[in-house]
């Protein structure tokens, strides 16, 4: 998935890797409360507009209008000019590309008019940001080598650092990662020497992406988390939310959907503080990512359609892509075929537009030259005999013909490759999903042996050992004989826990008959504690053989298991049933005793409730309870 480009190389000079931003933003602000002279007050609020900008962008903004207005009315050029490079750089942060590019180009005029040919390089650097983030590549790369020029021409070793990690992100946007990874290990080099933690936190998270896309998931992993130890350092908020959101992409791909949750969380946090709608809806899309694979689709489907709004609304396309790939996946599991259709056409158009920007930027050169030379033979024509401009006009035919012929040929042609690396892309997801599967398995069966032989081991240990303690002492304490009963015996249903955990761990899928001969076998040892109450268990014969997955039938057993439990504990009741049958494309299992029942509008619902409720809709199942003095039964509809 696409994470948001991270260009935040401003060539502005900063304190940052000396100290935390937070804390030169506080005395700053102290700065402020001594009445300073208005040269000093513009000047502190210019500086506060920097570093706010990695740490809350309407802060930033908030000062950069203060600054702009007293330097302003101080008359001073050069302050006024630092000013809307600040203003830039925070508008930049924040995606708005038009009004960074609108200040950039203000601080721009003042330094040309000033012949302040340093302050002239960085500013091209940074315009040629702006251009590499709206995919005007030629003008980017343009700008950087102009800069770059002058940097290497002046010995500015620093701003050299600077203007080559730039290049290297370019190369990543233009998908030459050799080149890419030359450039930034080059600009980290020279980072590292001179101790540039807020550069490094930047250009580590940019080779960590360079790898990312050539799928050295390792490597990527370790820049990322490297990233985030110099982003944390000089308080690098909007750095740290894009480093989790990559390490959340790489965790998903190795199937570590639990860390890549944690990774999207804390990435969302971060991000909603510097207040970038494009990044925050952008961040949404990796939870997107993890809805459809959990299969909720509804939740994704909600969440899609708001964040569409927000890419529509800031032209931010490639994001506008994800999300219509991701809509076509969702309508197509919930059987809305008009919908599937509506947004796989949208999908079509928008990323034929993305491919072919260049191609139609050479067609539009090759038609301006096509008229300049149509015009000119027309001239030629004008003074030629009417027997040249009929051979003329043949040979344009036969040219336009020739043309049209070769780009029907062309066009099947790059049809028929395409339908053939679709094919090749569908026969390798295959494989590549079932390798995945058998590594999965071989991870359960390592993990389910450790439980057994080791938490199992050292739970029977317990048990002797208690046991061992009883017989060996005359324990005279009726509270510490009772405490160890009770220890025994929460050892010994642990056990049992962890049996079951262990069966489902082994299994691939889980039949009806399966849980039937589980539940049998619970309901054994519950006669043998109670006596005095008549169990019954029906399932019937056409739902035996039917097989859920491991989740599902874990899910179903530990229900039915607590709703037993919850009868033998609270009911006083004598009968207890559960049936399993099928009603039209629906299971229904029904638990049922005779016992006093509860009042459900007064009482508390405890964790066992509420736990049973959740398990079954995590299935995609409906948890149905009643109880009233006559018994309680629960149904659970599958």
């Amino acid at each position: 998935m696409k994470k948001t480009i991270f260009l935040c190389f401003f060539f502005i000079v900063s304190n940052l890797s000396a100290q935390n931003a937070q804390d030169i933003i506080d005395g700053l602000k102290n700065e402020l409360k001594n009445n300073p002279d208005s040269k000093k007050t513009a000047s502190i609020y210019s500086d506060l507009t920097w570093y706010y900008s990695n740490v809350a962008i309407d802060s930033a903004l908030h000062y950069g209008k203060k600054a702009i207005v007293e330097s302003t009315k101080l008359g001073d050029s050069t302050l006024i000019a630092q000013v809307y490079s600040d203003v830039g750089a925070v508008y930049f942060r924040n995606t708005d590309f038009s009004k960074s590019k609108e200040s950039y180009i203000k601080a721009y005029q003042i330094r040309k008019a000033k012949k302040d040919y340093a302050g002239v390089a960085k500013i091209n650097a940074n315009l040629a940001n702006i251009y590499l983030n709206t995919k005007e590549f030629e003008k980017a790369m343009a700008k950087f080598l102009e800069s770059l020029a002058y940097f290497e021409k002046t010995k500015d070793n620093n701003n050299i650092s600077v203007t080559k990690a730039n290049i290297g992100q370019l190369f990543t946007n233009l998908r030459d990662y050799h080149n890419a990874i030359k450039y930034l290990t080059q600009a980290i080099e020279y980072s590292k020497t001179n101790n540039q933690k807020d550069r490094l936190c930047e250009q580590y998270l940019n080779l960590a992406r360079a790898y990312e896309h050539q799928n050295e998931l390792e490597k990527a992993e370790f820049f990322y988390k490297k990233s985030i130890t110099n982003c944390y350092a000089v308080g690098n908020k909007k750095g740290m939310a894009i480093d989790y959101q990559g390490l959340a992409i790489i965790n998903s791909k190795k199937n570590k959907d639990s860390l890549s949750n944690i990774n999207l969380k804390l990435s969302e946090s971060l991000k909603n503080q510097v207040n970038s709608k494009v990044d925050q809806a952008n961040l949404k899309l990796s939870f997107v990512r993890n809805l459809i694979k959990e299969k909720k689709f509804e939740d994704a489907k909600t969440t899609l359609l708001v964040i569409k709004k927000v890419f529509e609304n800031q032209k931010s396309e490639e994001d506008l892509l994800f999300t219509y790939k991701y809509l076509i996946a969702v309508y197509a599991n919930q059987n809305q075929s008009d919908s599937t259709v509506f947004y796989t056409e949208k999908y079509t158009t928008l990323n034929e537009k993305l491919l072919t920007t260049a191609v139609l930027k050479q067609t539009a050169e090759l038609e301006a030259k096509y008229q300049t030379a149509k015009k000119e033979k027309l001239l030629i024509q004008s003074k030629a005999d009417s027997k040249q401009k009929t051979s003329l006009l043949i040979m344009i035919s036969f040219l336009a013909f020739f043309i049209a012929v070769v780009g029907y040929l062309f066009f099947r042609q790059q049809r028929l490759k395409n339908a053939q690396q679709e094919q090749e892309h569908k026969l390798k997801s295959a494989i590549a999903k079932i390798e995945t599967q058998n590594k999965l398995q071989e991870q359960r069966l390592s993990i389910s042996r450790d439980l057994h032989d080791n938490i199992g081991a050292q739970l029977t240990f317990i048990i002797s050992s208690v046991d061992n303690i009883k017989y060996a002492f005359d324990i005279q304490n009726p509270k510490l004989d009772t405490k160890l009963d009770s220890i025994s015996g929460f050892t010994k249903s642990t056990i049992i826990e962890l049996r079951d955990t262990i069966w489902a761990m082994n299994s691939n899928e889980i039949s009806y008959e399966d849980l039937e001969a589980r539940i049998n076998n619970f309901i054994e040892k519950a006669k043998e504690a109670k006596q005095e109450i008549s169990f019954s268990f029906a399932i019937e014969e056409s739902l035996k053989n039917i097989k859920l997955t491991s989740v599902e039938g874990m899910n179903i057993y530990r229900t039915i298991q607590e709703a037993i439990n919850n009868s033998l504990k609270y009911a006083n009741a004598t009968i207890i049933a559960i049936n399993v049958k099928k009603i039209n494309s629906t299971t229904k299992i029904t638990i049922q005793d005779n016992g006093s029942g509860f009042d459900q509008a007064t009482i508390e619902k405890g964790n066992g409730l509420l736990n049973m409720k959740k398990r079954i809709e995590e299935i995609q199942g409906k948890f149905v309870l009643t109880s009233s003095n006559e018994g309680t039964k629960i149904e659970i509809l599958i």
